[in-house]
């Protein structure tokens, strides 16, 4: 607010949570109290963001966003007129780094409904990312299942910035998946 001029209610303030894992920083930002109860549908349907590349994980935060929006919008904060359940449609099941790797990469004929989310997000301005980085450091070998997978744009754009103006001379380090979170 001081910095933007604009809180998280704000229309067009959209929010992200690239590695969403189970949607514990999602639904703590619903329950937190900073998206007034005029906003919350507006903001839920239209205006936030969550991606996860763990199918399992990302039922789990698809259930857990959708019942806490569903509590918060049937309880006190919400109309309290029994509103129909809605599901969270701007979860995606896709790699965050990848998305930006080249057009099209998670837009199948096969996940259609996850593709138009995917489509949507790309176009959405996101102003805030929210959450907790994939955590890869220490792994010790290819096969471990944290393994560091290649963003060739990614990699770049860490190379010619933050690599390039480093003094530091190992530099391994700002590869490592948490880092390029």
């Amino acid at each position: 607010k001081k910095e933007f001029g604009q809180t998280l209610t704000d229309k067009n303030v959209h929010v992200i949570d690239p590695f969403t894992g189970t949607g514990t920083f999602m639904t703590r930002l619903l329950q937190s109290g900073h998206i007034k109860s005029k906003d919350l549908k507006r903001k839920y349907l239209e205006e936030m963001h969550a991606n996860e590349i763990v199918l399992l994980a990302y039922y789990i935060a698809s259930v857990n966003i959708e019942s806490v929006y569903h509590d918060l919008m049937n309880g006190e904060r919400g109309t309290g007129n029994g509103e129909r359940y809605t599901p969270f449609e701007g979860i995606c099941l896709t790699d965050t780094f990848a998305l930006y790797e080249k057009d099209g990469v998670f837009e199948t004929k096969d996940f259609q409904q996850n593709s138009a989310r995917v489509t949507r997000q790309r176009k959405s301005p996101i102003r805030i990312v929210i959450g907790n980085p994939p955590y890869s450091i220490g792994q010790k070998s290819a096969n471990d299942n944290a393994q560091n997978q290649s963003y060739p744009k990614l990699e770049e754009a860490i190379a010619s910035t933050y690599a390039k103006k480093s003094t530091a001379n190992l530099q391994k380090g700002l590869y490592d998946s948490y880092i390029k979170a």
